[in-house]
Protein backbone atom coordinates (compact mmCIF):
# COMPACT_ATOMS: atom_id res chain seq x y z
CA UNK A 1 0.00 0.00 0.00
CA UNK A 2 1.65 3.55 -1.02
CA UNK A 3 0.58 7.10 0.36
CA UNK A 4 1.28 9.67 -1.80
CA UNK A 5 1.17 12.85 0.35
CA UNK A 6 1.41 16.64 -0.52
CA UNK A 7 2.85 19.31 2.29
CA UNK A 8 2.22 22.61 3.87
CA UNK A 9 2.76 25.75 2.35
CA UNK A 10 6.53 26.93 2.48
CA UNK A 11 7.20 23.06 3.35
CA UNK A 12 9.17 20.07 1.42
CA UNK A 13 8.86 16.67 1.28
CA UNK A 14 11.18 15.71 4.75
CA UNK A 15 7.96 16.81 6.46
CA UNK A 16 6.59 13.61 6.60
CA UNK A 17 9.88 12.18 7.17
CA UNK A 18 8.71 11.22 10.91
CA UNK A 19 5.25 10.12 9.42
CA UNK A 20 7.07 8.04 7.38
CA UNK A 21 9.22 5.74 9.40
CA UNK A 22 6.15 5.22 11.82
CA UNK A 23 4.26 3.61 8.83
CA UNK A 24 6.76 1.29 8.18
CA UNK A 25 6.40 -1.36 7.01
CA UNK A 26 3.29 -1.66 6.24
CA UNK A 27 2.51 1.46 4.11
CA UNK A 28 5.16 3.27 1.71
CA UNK A 29 4.92 6.85 2.24
CA UNK A 30 5.62 8.79 -0.98
CA UNK A 31 6.18 12.54 -0.33
CA UNK A 32 5.83 14.67 -3.70
CA UNK A 33 8.01 17.58 -3.73
CA UNK A 34 6.26 21.05 -4.75
CA UNK A 35 8.70 22.29 -7.83
CA UNK A 36 10.80 25.32 -6.04
CA UNK A 37 11.19 23.23 -3.15
CA UNK A 38 13.29 21.19 -1.00
CA UNK A 39 15.40 19.39 -3.78
CA UNK A 40 13.09 20.91 -6.71
CA UNK A 41 14.46 24.53 -5.34
CA UNK A 42 16.00 25.09 -8.75
CA UNK A 43 12.39 25.20 -10.59
CA UNK A 44 10.04 27.93 -10.44
CA UNK A 45 7.50 28.62 -8.38
CA UNK A 46 3.60 27.30 -9.75
CA UNK A 47 1.15 30.32 -10.61
CA UNK A 48 -2.13 28.73 -9.37
CA UNK A 49 -2.94 24.90 -8.05
CA UNK A 50 -3.77 23.41 -11.58
CA UNK A 51 -0.30 23.84 -12.89
CA UNK A 52 0.28 22.42 -9.09
CA UNK A 53 -1.83 19.19 -9.80
CA UNK A 54 -0.44 18.73 -13.36
CA UNK A 55 2.92 18.90 -12.40
CA UNK A 56 1.96 16.43 -9.31
CA UNK A 57 0.59 13.89 -11.69
CA UNK A 58 3.72 13.67 -13.53
CA UNK A 59 5.41 12.97 -10.29
CA UNK A 60 3.25 10.48 -8.92
CA UNK A 61 2.06 8.84 -12.22
CA UNK A 62 5.19 6.13 -11.71
CA UNK A 63 3.41 5.22 -8.46
CA UNK A 64 0.24 4.93 -9.62
CA UNK A 65 0.04 1.45 -10.81
CA UNK A 66 -3.19 -0.40 -11.99
CA UNK A 67 -4.63 -2.50 -9.44
CA UNK A 68 -2.33 -1.69 -6.82
CA UNK A 69 -4.36 0.32 -4.16
CA UNK A 70 -2.81 3.27 -2.72
CA UNK A 71 -4.18 6.48 -0.49
CA UNK A 72 -3.48 10.54 -0.80
CA UNK A 73 -2.70 12.75 1.67
CA UNK A 74 -2.34 16.57 1.77
CA UNK A 75 -1.58 18.67 5.02
CA UNK A 76 -2.62 22.08 5.04
CA UNK A 77 -2.39 23.66 1.50
CA UNK A 78 -1.41 20.18 0.61
CA UNK A 79 -5.34 19.66 1.49
CA UNK A 80 -5.64 21.78 -1.67
CA UNK A 81 -3.05 19.93 -3.93
CA UNK A 82 -4.97 16.18 -2.36
CA UNK A 83 -8.30 17.39 -4.18
CA UNK A 84 -7.12 19.25 -6.55
CA UNK A 85 -5.35 15.99 -8.16
CA UNK A 86 -7.66 13.93 -7.26
CA UNK A 87 -9.82 15.64 -9.71
CA UNK A 88 -7.34 15.00 -12.49
CA UNK A 89 -6.87 11.53 -11.49
CA UNK A 90 -10.89 11.40 -12.33
CA UNK A 91 -10.91 13.35 -15.43
CA UNK A 92 -8.26 11.20 -16.49
CA UNK A 93 -9.58 7.87 -15.36
CA UNK A 94 -7.03 6.93 -14.34
CA UNK A 95 -6.65 3.92 -11.26
CA UNK A 96 -8.32 6.46 -7.95
CA UNK A 97 -7.01 6.07 -4.50
CA UNK A 98 -8.74 3.75 -2.20
CA UNK A 99 -8.69 6.55 0.81
CA UNK A 100 -8.49 10.05 1.12
CA UNK A 101 -6.85 12.08 4.43
CA UNK A 102 -6.89 15.74 4.76
CA UNK A 103 -5.62 17.89 7.86
CA UNK A 104 -4.95 21.14 8.83
CA UNK A 105 -7.06 23.12 6.39
CA UNK A 106 -10.81 23.89 6.08
CA UNK A 107 -12.41 23.77 2.94
CA UNK A 108 -12.87 27.95 2.62
CA UNK A 109 -11.27 30.28 0.51
CA UNK A 110 -8.92 32.67 2.32
CA UNK A 111 -9.28 35.38 -0.11
CA UNK A 112 -6.96 37.81 2.64
CA UNK A 113 -4.44 36.15 1.22
CA UNK A 114 -4.27 37.78 -1.84
CA UNK A 115 -5.44 41.13 -0.93
CA UNK A 116 -1.74 42.30 0.66
CA UNK A 117 0.52 44.59 -1.79
CA UNK A 118 4.20 42.78 -2.25
CA UNK A 119 5.14 45.65 0.25
CA UNK A 120 2.36 44.28 3.05
CA UNK A 121 2.77 40.28 2.13
CA UNK A 122 6.26 39.75 3.37
CA UNK A 123 5.35 40.76 7.17
CA UNK A 124 2.46 39.14 6.98
CA UNK A 125 3.51 35.85 5.25
CA UNK A 126 6.29 36.04 8.62
CA UNK A 127 3.14 36.37 11.18
CA UNK A 128 1.53 33.85 9.67
CA UNK A 129 4.09 31.53 9.48
CA UNK A 130 5.61 32.16 13.24
CA UNK A 131 1.66 32.23 14.93
CA UNK A 132 1.11 28.47 12.92
CA UNK A 133 4.17 27.52 14.50
CA UNK A 134 6.31 26.96 11.14
CA UNK A 135 9.31 28.33 12.70
CA UNK A 136 11.37 27.15 15.19
CA UNK A 137 12.02 29.97 17.91
CA UNK A 138 15.60 30.15 17.39
CA UNK A 139 14.99 31.20 13.61
CA UNK A 140 12.09 34.19 13.73
CA UNK A 141 15.03 36.85 13.85
CA UNK A 142 17.16 34.77 11.68
CA UNK A 143 17.69 36.75 8.38
CA UNK A 144 19.33 34.64 6.32
CA UNK A 145 16.32 31.99 7.13
CA UNK A 146 13.92 34.29 6.01
CA UNK A 147 15.83 35.29 3.06
CA UNK A 148 15.86 31.77 1.55
CA UNK A 149 12.47 30.68 2.78
CA UNK A 150 10.51 34.11 2.12
CA UNK A 151 10.23 33.83 -1.59
CA UNK A 152 8.86 30.13 -0.98
CA UNK A 153 6.12 31.25 1.95
CA UNK A 154 4.73 34.17 -0.32
CA UNK A 155 4.64 32.33 -3.57
CA UNK A 156 2.51 29.53 -1.86
CA UNK A 157 0.69 31.90 0.10
CA UNK A 158 -0.38 34.00 -3.71
CA UNK A 159 -1.58 30.76 -5.07
CA UNK A 160 -3.76 29.57 -1.54
CA UNK A 161 -5.17 32.77 -1.82
CA UNK A 162 -6.66 32.57 -5.79
CA UNK A 163 -7.73 29.44 -4.96
CA UNK A 164 -11.98 29.73 -4.87
CA UNK A 165 -13.57 26.66 -3.10
CA UNK A 166 -16.80 28.22 -4.33
CA UNK A 167 -15.79 27.01 -8.38
CA UNK A 168 -14.54 23.50 -6.93
CA UNK A 169 -16.67 20.77 -8.70
CA UNK A 170 -15.89 17.60 -6.76
CA UNK A 171 -18.58 15.28 -5.20
CA UNK A 172 -16.62 11.51 -4.47
CA UNK A 173 -17.63 8.39 -2.71
CA UNK A 174 -14.21 7.93 -1.98
CA UNK A 175 -13.69 7.38 2.26
CA UNK A 176 -11.96 10.85 3.61
CA UNK A 177 -10.28 11.14 7.10
CA UNK A 178 -9.93 14.49 8.48
CA UNK A 179 -7.22 15.45 11.15
CA UNK A 180 -7.76 18.85 12.62
CA UNK A 181 -7.01 20.61 16.04
CA UNK A 182 -9.88 22.72 17.61
CA UNK A 183 -7.30 25.40 18.69
CA UNK A 184 -6.34 25.51 14.92
CA UNK A 185 -9.89 24.92 12.80
CA UNK A 186 -12.93 24.71 14.37
CA UNK A 187 -14.76 21.41 13.56
CA UNK A 188 -17.87 23.16 12.36
CA UNK A 189 -15.20 24.40 9.46
CA UNK A 190 -13.63 21.38 9.08
CA UNK A 191 -16.65 19.37 8.66
CA UNK A 192 -17.63 21.54 5.44
CA UNK A 193 -15.18 18.98 3.73
CA UNK A 194 -18.27 16.63 3.46
CA UNK A 195 -19.52 19.00 0.70
CA UNK A 196 -16.94 17.39 -1.68
CA UNK A 197 -17.17 13.85 -0.07
CA UNK A 198 -19.48 11.91 0.71
CA UNK A 199 -18.14 9.61 3.46
CA UNK A 200 -16.15 11.48 5.99
CA UNK A 201 -14.42 10.63 9.42
CA UNK A 202 -13.54 14.00 11.30
CA UNK A 203 -10.23 13.01 13.93
CA UNK A 204 -9.47 15.80 16.17
CA UNK A 205 -5.81 16.34 18.53
CA UNK A 206 -4.62 18.98 20.95
CA UNK A 207 -1.75 21.47 19.13
CA UNK A 208 -1.08 24.07 16.48
CA UNK A 209 -1.48 23.96 13.08
CA UNK A 210 1.28 21.71 13.25
CA UNK A 211 0.11 19.22 15.70
CA UNK A 212 0.84 15.98 13.28
CA UNK A 213 4.73 16.86 14.80
CA UNK A 214 3.10 15.94 18.57
CA UNK A 215 0.78 13.14 17.13
CA UNK A 216 2.24 11.51 13.98
CA UNK A 217 2.40 8.04 16.29
CA UNK A 218 -1.45 7.93 16.62
CA UNK A 219 -2.28 9.56 12.81
CA UNK A 220 -0.06 6.89 11.60
CA UNK A 221 -2.22 4.15 13.71
CA UNK A 222 -5.06 5.97 12.35
CA UNK A 223 -3.95 5.56 8.65
CA UNK A 224 -3.05 2.07 9.49
CA UNK A 225 -6.25 1.34 10.86
CA UNK A 226 -7.80 2.55 7.46
CA UNK A 227 -5.81 1.22 4.49
CA UNK A 228 -3.77 -2.16 6.07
Amino acid sequence: MKLICFTYAGGNSTFYDQLKNELLPNVELIAAEYSGHGTRHRSPFYSDFDELANDMLVQIKESIVANEPYAIMGYSMGSISAVEVLKKLIDEKMPLPVHVFLAAHEPHTKAVYADYNKSDIDEFVKERTIKFGGVPDKLIDNKSFWRMYLPIYRADYSIIGKYKFEKLKLKSDIPATVFYSESDTSYEDMKNWNKYFENIDLLEYTGNHFFINEHFCAIAQEIKKRLV
